[in-house]
């Protein structure tokens, strides 16, 4: 008989791993409809303090009970354990804001955008669900993109809403004439804007009334409105009259739909609230309808004028949910950082084909043109200009927050065709934007959870841990309410009572 010192290192190694795979509380515990979760600290958004030493029984999807640790409670002797001394658990987050059906910085019309299309659709569930993502809310989307998401074995629980744009307004009038009123057919017609009507229009199914019932007929989650008459400070587009946002009020109320506005400049943010949406889909980083030069004062005094915070503080008033989304216009800004594509993160949750690709001169397209407007300017000047405009919205929800406004979780990714903006990373991302600004990390916590919950009205089923609820849960390393870096540390991710171990979900 050999000595172990006379084994090969190879043969060694092999049972060293096959004696932890097996002997691992945590791999045990994959792909069992049953599991206890031991001596670990609960943390829940609706509670004030940590729940210490629980055990956590889960079985069919759902959590059972929560009960303290070595009190008597007896649990099936053949059950999964996962041993949680040491441990957080918590419930998976929420991102209300995403956009399943585009591929970040890929045109459908490049070389290989099938291919490489593919490689991000089987992993971009995964990449949620590596940041901890276990529920998405899709707010723009194609029938064909929500069915490829929900085809991948392993991905977040999907909500949707149903788009109701203005007819020829954000963002119809990006698609070729010919084919927007089939691509996009739940459009409202305003008769002062399109007079006459194409002939393929039939202005009587375009009424704010019939669109939304055929939303809600549809199945959809919630009802996603556009106020945005151009960006910038331009005004070329056409939004809804006052009658149409009244009406549309109306009707998501009676179908019970959660009203949600992409509106990020400070005169469209006014028509939202106005009109008596239930969120605001975007945060503020554009001043348009303020005068420059109190503008420019402002951000000299690094201060928001005053006619911002009269404005925030009637949304506070109105109760309406608050999507900062930070990141998008500083990620914009990231595409002329000369080392953005080395980012370690992306790596976890960017396919390596689609990654390479990256890194082409036809992947700058989308660069190229942010450049055009911008001239000679060098690249990290345009940068700086993108983190300032993403700074001001940050400020604006920094002062919600010191209301005690509940903030809404949102990454919007991928916004525009900006690949530093992926899936999981940029959820992540966002709430490190939010702890910068100084938004506490029980305030971040709360937005990522039971904020979003409440918002689309799926509370009975998640955002807390609760018994009764769906076992979407994170078990972590660290403790997310020290810091939103604990999100990054994330050990075990629980779907329907499934847990994944994180390395699983990694793209390379």
């Amino acid at each position: 008989m050999k000595s172990p010192n006379c084994v090969a290192p190879k043969t060694l190694l092999l049972a060293l791993f096959f004696q932890l795979l097996y002997a691992n509380p945590l791999h045990a515990a994959i792909d069992t409809e049953s599991l206890l979760i031991e001596h670990v600290t609960v943390l829940s958004p609706e509670r004030d303090s940590a729940l210490t030493d629980q055990n956590v029984l889960i079985q069919n999807g759902l959590i059972v009970s929560i009960s303290k640790a070595n009190v008597g409670h007896q649990f099936p002797t053949a059950i999964k354990r996962i041993d949680g001394r040491g441990r957080f658990l918590t419930p998976g987050l929420m991102d209300s804001h995403v956009h399943v059906s585009n591929t970040p910085g890929l045109l459908p019309d490049m070389p290989g955008a099938a291919q490489l299309h593919q490689a991000f659709a089987q992993q971009q569930p995964r990449s949620y669900l590596y940041f901890g993502v276990t529920q998405v809310l899709d707010t723009g989307n194609s029938v064909e993109g929500i069915s490829e998401f929900n085809a991948q074995p392993q991905k977040p629980d999907l909500f949707r809403c149903g788009a109701a744009p203005v007819m020829d307004g954000y963002p119809n009038h990006q698609l070729p004439k010919a084919k927007r009123y089939q691509q996009r057919p739940d459009f409202i017609v305003e008769a002062a804007h399109h007079h006459p009507l194409p002939a393929a229009v039939d202005a009587k199914q375009q009424t704010p009334e019939v669109v939304v019932a055929r939303i809600a007929q549809s199945g959809a989650d919630c009802l996603k409105i556009f106020i945005e008459n151009g960006f910038g400070d331009a005004d070329h587009l056409p939004v809804y009259s006052k009658d149409s946002l009244q009406r549309l009020r109306a009707a998501a109320t009676n179908h019970g739909l959660p009203l949600l506005a992409h509106a990020n400049a400070y005169d469209m943010q006014l028509q939202a609230v106005d009109g008596k949406v239930d969120v605001i889909a975007h945060g503020l980083w554009n001043w348009s309808g303020i005068d420059r030069n109190i503008r420019k004062q402002a951000e000299a005094n690094n201060q928001l004028p005053a006619a911002i915070m009269q404005h925030l503080a009637k949304v506070h008033a109105a109760g309406i949910g608050y999507q900062p989304t930070i990141q998008v216009i500083s990620r914009m800004g990231a595409l002329f950082e000369a080392d953005a594509l080395a980012d370690p993160q992306l790596k976890k949750v960017v396919p390596k084909s689609l990654l390479e690709w990256y890194q082409t001169p036809e992947a700058q397209w989308f660069r190229d043109e942010l450049q055009l407007d911008f001239g000679k300017t060098p690249a990290v000047e345009i940068a700086a200009v993108f983190k300032n405009a993403s700074l001001q919205g940050a400020k604006a929800a920094k002062v919600l927050s010191d209301m005690n406004h509940p903030l809404l979780l949102a990454s919007d990714t991928p916004s525009s065709p900006t690949y530093t903006h992926q899936p999981g990373y940029a959820t992540y991302l966002e709430m490190q934007a939010m702890a910068e600004v100084g938004i506490s990390a029980r305030t971040i916590f709360q937005a990522a959870t039971i904020n979003n919950a409440k918002m689309l009205k799926i509370d009975s089923n998640y955002g807390t841990v609760s018994a009764g609820k769906v076992a979407n849960l994170l078990l972590l390393k660290k403790n997310p309410l020290e810091s939103v870096q604990a999100w990054d540390s994330i050990e075990l991710v629980i779907l329907h009572g499934k847990a994944i171990l994180r390395a699983e979900l990694m793209a390379q």
